[in-house]
């Protein structure tokens, strides 16, 4: 079972608008991970939760994204 809530990943991506990439620490960030996937059982509780750039996020799903 999925468990979404938007309300939580709009307020997540609000308070982190501007700041940068909890990874790479240079890039903008722009992008809400989830720890546990949600496919996994994970949730969209703040502590499930990373803003990332598009390269990072990119790198934690084993996709390479060209800056």
């Amino acid at each position: 079972m999925r468990i979404k809530d938007p309300d939580a990943l709009k307020a997540f991506r609000l308070e982190h608008l501007g700041e940068l990439c909890e990874i790479c620490d240079v890039r903008p960030g722009s992008q809400v991970h989830h720890k546990k996937l949600r496919s996994q059982g994970g949730d969209d509780s703040p502590e499930n939760l990373m803003w990332l750039c598009l390269v990072c996020h990119g790198d934690e799903h084993g996709l390479h994204v060209i800056p």
